[in-house]
């Protein structure tokens, strides 16, 4: 994307006049605040679940280089790739190689701030490859060629008779005679269009909520069911993340998940949490044949040691700025770059530098509203003051300096001309000592010369041999103190201990009232839950709940032997198939490997029993789940997962569902049936 950054208060003048963007904004200043409210006021260990998602990024950041390490090793052996970048185009590169070895045409994309972070749209299309926004509100920003305004929320800006109009502009091969007046309608025609650009595509992108040291598992966390399709439905499935999306365990990924979506959008769980290690196994239905991981580091490992290492803690979820009066003033747009809002204004500046994007930690009232609900307690204005205060003292190293780090910058960025050039450089500097092996006197080395003589260079350089991977990891180990055999023997001793944290007293009920509070909190987010008495009743319930809503007397199931067991042929109208969903199904029909009182939760597991393209194509989703795979917490569930397929390893994709897929993409009115089923049905057998 273009950078305006340097141009803030040009940009903000500009978005203060917008009365538009002023009526928009003012949606931002009541939904999300009051949302988030709601849900930690809901919850009596909010507070404890921030200082204990606050430890385990302090703990794993003493330790990155040993997770990392960790989780590298458990892709490999799940069959995945990791390509690890030191820069935004190492990125890009990676991304377009792993698309042309692909013959990719059209790329989906989920939602993805890394993705915005390395321009990486521009940079596919301008090389012929398709890039596809399939999240509702940065489908609408790509059609308008924007970029997004919040880091949830990409088109909060914008009201639906814009996306009307831009709709209209674009579709041209729906009729002109169309109501799109109503969010609804223009939810539903996302939905149409975007369904065959699913099933079409060559490879799907994603980004990472976390990545998991324990068992290689990348994570997403949705609302729409977008991300799931993305990643299963193509051949090749590309994870962009940043390092710092490294947890320990899926324990430590609970925990932070308690307070990601209470502070996002005031949900207790976002619809779909979905664990994915790996492409498909030898027995997966479905899923992508291709793995691949494109890790990034792009300046982070450089704010190790800094008093910017907190911002390192950040998990996007948009907190500081849904509170921040600059952010609600002035939109997203004004800062200029991919991150708005107080985290954008410290994280910008280190990522890209101060000289670039100084003006953004001056775009504060310091009233500390950021840091008080930041979910992660990150001292957001503490660090905006270390900014200033540097931007202050910029000038006042020598200009030799600054423009020989710049030159030297401008060329780390071109690592294939950087190693040319220093290759020439080696070779000129070994032929003019005339093979004396030093130099009495050199140009712009008389700092050194003028006491010592400086030693001629006997061979190569060593920067060929270094990959990106160990530079990264060598600046992050230089970076950390500590004994490295101490800091070892701690992220060992975690990663055998799976600690659980701290476990919300809500779902550790007795089994019945465990149960109960289960289809309680399904229903409160949207769910249809019906109580059966044994397996050889959920036939006719299934029969039942297709003749009340006129569905077609057809469901698709696998091959799991719970279901085949259950009686289908008492129901003689339904039709019942079996395999992954092709898109055509209107009903599928799941069995559930646990649930979660907690929070109203089912856990799927992929494979050939329950594929999981049938969590997200059929417009109506069934799922079965037995009282006794009833759990209080996610974190039982983790370990039932664990004893199932044993320590350290996971089912290809592990989906946490949570309601019917929905969205709020358009002025923040909650629609269900984005792009996964419309209506979830849980058949609960006693």
């Amino acid at each position: 994307m273009q950078l305006t950054s340097p141009a803030f208060k040009a940009n903000a003048r500009i978005a203060l006049a917008d009365k538009q963007l002023q009526r928009a904004m003012g949606n931002v200043r009541g939904g999300f605040i009051d949302k988030r409210a709601k849900a930690a006021a809901a919850l009596p260990e909010f507070e404890a679940l921030r200082d204990a998602a606050k430890a385990i990024k302090d703990h794993t950041l003493a330790h990155l280089d040993l997770y990392l390490d960790a989780w590298e090793k458990k892709v490999l052996a799940a069959g995945g790739h990791v390509h690890w970048c030191e820069s935004a185009e190492d990125a890009r590169q990676a991304v377009l190689a792993i698309c042309r070895t692909a013959g990719a045409k059209t790329v989906t994309k989920g939602k993805s701030m890394i993705t915005e972070e390395i321009g990486l749209n521009d940079f596919l299309d301008g090389h012929g490859i398709v890039p596809v926004e399939t999240d509702l509100g940065e489908y609408i920003i790509q059609l308008r060629g924007e970029h997004p305004s919040h880091i949830i929320a990409p088109a909060v800006h914008v009201n639906k008779d814009q996306v009307e109009a831009d709709f209209r502009r674009v579709h041209t091969h729906l009729p002109d005679s169309r109501d799109l007046t109503e969010p609804t309608s223009l939810l539903n025609e996302a939905r149409q269009v975007l369904r065959q650009k699913f099933l079409e595509a060559d490879v799907g992108i994603t980004g990472a909520n976390f990545l998991i040291a324990e068992t290689g598992a990348s994570v997403i966390v949705t609302n729409e069911g977008n991300g799931d399709l993305t990643q299963t439905l193509p051949k090749v499935h590309v994870v962009v993340a940043s390092i710092d999306k490294i947890v320990p365990m899926m324990n430590d990924a609970a925990q932070i998940l308690r307070v990601l979506a209470r502070s996002a959008t005031g949900q207790d769980m976002s619809v779909y949490t979905t664990f994915s290690t790996g492409p498909r196994r030898v027995d997966d239905p479905d899923g992508p044949e291709e793995y691949h991981v494109v890790l990034l580091d792009n300046g982070r490992s450089s704010m190790l040691g800094t008093e910017f290492q907190d911002m390192l803690r950040c998990i996007r979820c948009g907190a500081c700025m849904n509170h921040c009066p600059v952010y609600h003033a002035v939109g997203g747009h004004a800062y200029g770059w991919v991150y708005p809002g107080p985290m954008g204004a410290v994280l910008t500046p280190s990522l890209i530098g101060v000289d670039k994007g100084g003006h953004l930690p001056n775009a504060s009232t310091f009233c500390g509203r950021c840091e008080s609900v930041c979910p992660m307690r990150i001292p957001l204005p503490k660090m905006m003051r270390a900014w200033r205060e540097r931007e202050f003292e910029r000038g006042l190293n020598p200009a030799t300096q600054r423009y020989g780090l710049k030159a030297w910058a401008w060329l780390a960025r071109r690592p294939a001309l950087y190693r040319y050039l220093l290759g020439v450089g080696v070779m000129g500097l070994k032929a003019l000592s005339f093979g004396k092996g030093r130099f009495r006197a050199l140009p712009f080395a008389g700092g050194w010369t003028k006491w010592r003589d400086l030693p001629a260079p006997e061979g190569m350089s060593f920067q060929p041999p270094m990959t990106a991977r160990d530079a990264i990891l060598g600046r992050i180990r230089t970076a950390l103190p500590g004994d490295a055999a101490a800091r070892a023997k701690a992220a060992a001793g975690r990663l055998d201990a799976a600690p659980r944290g701290v476990i919300p007293a809500r779902g550790q009920l007795p089994a019945g009232e465990r149960v109960d509070l289960f289809c309680r909190m399904a229903e409160g987010f949207a769910a249809s839950v019906e109580r059966v008495k044994t397996a050889g009743d959920v036939p006719a319930a299934v029969s039942a709940f297709l003749r009340a809503r006129n569905l077609p007397a057809a469901v698709r199931m696998g091959n799991d032997p719970r279901l085949a067991a259950m009686g289908w042929a008492s129901q003689k109208a339904l039709q019942v198939k079996s395999g992954p969903s092709d898109g055509t199904d209107e009903v599928s029909v799941a069995h559930a490997f646990a649930a979660i009182a907690e929070t109203g939760t089912l856990a799927l597991v992929s494979g050939p029993d329950n594929p999981t393209t049938l969590n997200f194509l059929p417009e109506n989703a069934i799922v079965v789940v037995d009282v006794r795979d009833v759990a209080g917490d996610l974190e039982t569930v983790l370990d039932r997962v664990r004893k199932t397929y044993g320590g350290g390893v996971l089912p290809r994709t592990l989906n946490l569902v949570t309601g019917p897929s929905r969205s709020g993409d358009i002025e923040q009115t909650i629609i269900l049936g984005a792009h996964g089923p419309r209506a979830l049905y849980i058949i609960v057998v006693e």
